[in-house]
């Protein structure tokens, strides 16, 4: 069995692309669960917004491959690599249109031109990333020698990765085939070759099958795409065909139909329409919540009804807040308001929690294990207490170094269902001064050790700022 790569490309849909910042989140997470080798991203704007997505979808695609698309000159490859740099697998893609018409078009350029700048950006990214990726955007109706001449100046460049796309889905089967076989030729062992199928004839999966018999090693895909290749069309084949086509992929069949419909009713909020908080949010005495589909620009008018005015980072830490505890479930005005006190407008931090482990029952001693990074360091403490709580403070005090007098410690549940969610204050006395920190949680010991660490980094800022 030959072991097939799929890369996802539902960014690239229209849909997609309208979608607010937290359906781009949850988006991302769910095509991550589905196995994909590849989650890519269009080509940024200079809008900050979208740095500030892809930082995010940094943390979000974690066992995927997170790649993006750059634009034409040295200054996209740049901000291509500035926001993919920070994913666990990043990589990025060159995508150059190589038929007549469309270099005239969208590059100005003519041949010898476009060859060198495919030369120039492929040798740019490659200087940034290991992972680079060259795009023939069009390649089934370009000039067949001028586009080898661009495949084999992105080899030369140092690309691992060549994909023939089929922009305008006119291609056959057998012509699909014939393309790849030569690519195949010119690259050797040198690249993974894959392919990007339109499906303007209906021939997308037709073309797509095709090209992996004659050897392409990669498909591009996308969940719930109509003008291209659909994800849960591969793995209806490959469930059913791919034993006789020797076949396989690390794709989770058995999810695809269920993801794909969720992203459909995920992606179909778009932002500017009618939500719960379109008008009068969170009006005086109101009990509304805050749905769990609504986009960005909901969030942002919901706290601003709640009277804060929070700058986009801190906009931006309220909304990872909701993904962490928040679950896709809808948020009342309680809930929206702890989660901004706890997150946002606070000082930048010293410590950042990376992992707790705390043990605790009537028959052993509590013990709490609690991993901060500072500064790109892990630090870890482990510490039994006079339980978990008692533990968990013990062990951070040990990390830092220092014993902090707890002048205060309060718990409280700010909604009354089974998914409450649980809100600790400490407050910590330390040079005559009173440090405290909230912290917000489903778990009410997650929230004491985020509330004892908000005010632990209190006073590390003023120790620094000293």
């Amino acid at each position: 069995m030959r072991s097939i790569g799929i890369s996802d490309q539902t960014f690239y849909t229209p849909a997609a692309r309208r979608a607010g910042f937290r359906q781009k989140l949850e988006a991302a997470r769910k095509l991550d669960h589905l196995g994909m080798n590849g989650v890519e991203i269009p080509r940024l704007s200079q809008d900050e917004a979208d740095m500030l997505l892809m930082r995010s979808l940094c943390g979000v695609v974690k066992r995927s491959t997170l790649a993006c698309q750059t634009g034409f000159t040295r200054e996209s490859v740049e901000r291509a690599w500035e926001a993919v740099k920070g994913a666990n697998h990043p990589r990025l893609i060159v995508s150059v249109p190589v038929s007549s018409a469309q270099m005239e078009y969208v590059c100005h350029l003519k041949p010898p031109k476009m060859i060198e700048m495919i030369a120039s950006r492929v040798k740019e990214a490659k200087a940034l990333c290991p992972d680079v990726e060259f795009a023939c955007e069009d390649m089934t109706r370009a000039e067949k020698e001028f586009a080898l001449q661009a495949v084999k100046a992105a080899l030369d460049a140092g690309a691992q990765r060549i994909t023939l796309c089929d922009s305008a889905g006119l291609s056959m089967p057998e012509e699909m085939a014939a393309l790849v076989k030569e690519v195949k030729e010119l690259a050797g062992d040198k690249a993974t070759l894959g392919v990007r199928c339109g499906n303007e004839l209906g021939l997308a999966a037709a073309c797509a099958v095709a090209a992996l018999q004659a050897g392409a090693d990669e498909i591009k895909t996308a969940c719930g795409d109509e003008t291209g290749l659909d994800a849960a069309i591969v793995a209806h084949i490959l469930r059913y065909r791919g034993a006789d086509l020797s076949l396989e992929s690390t794709l989770d069949g058995t999810r695809v139909n269920r993801t794909a419909t969720e992203l459909a009713a995920l992606l179909t909020t778009v932002p500017g329409k009618a939500t719960a908080f379109n008008g009068h949010a969170f009006p005086d005495g109101s009990k509304d919540m805050l749905p769990a589909q609504a986009d960005g620009d909901a969030l942002a008018q919901a706290v601003k009804a709640l009277g804060y005015d929070l700058t986009e980072e801190d906009m931006a830490h309220v909304q990872e807040a909701m993904e962490r505890e928040v679950k896709g479930r809808s948020l009342n005005r309680a809930e929206l308001e702890a989660i901004v006190l706890s997150v946002a407008q606070q000082v930048p931090p010293t410590y950042r929690l990376s992992s707790y482990l705390v043990n605790t029952g009537n028959a052993i001693t509590a013990t709490a294990h609690i991993v901060l990074d500072k500064a790109g360091q892990r630090l870890s403490g482990l510490c039994a207490g006079d339980g978990p709580i008692d533990a968990a403070f013990l062990a951070m005090e040990q990390i830092a170094g220092r014993h902090y007098e707890l002048d205060d410690f309060q718990i409280a549940s700010i909604t009354q269902n089974r998914e409450a969610m649980g809100e600790a204050l400490v407050r910590l006395r330390h040079g005559g001064r009173i440090y405290a920190g909230k912290g917000i949680s489903t778990d009410i010991i997650g929230a004491a050790i985020r509330a004892y660490l908000n005010a632990l980094n209190k006073i590390a800022y003023e120790e620094k700022m000293a």
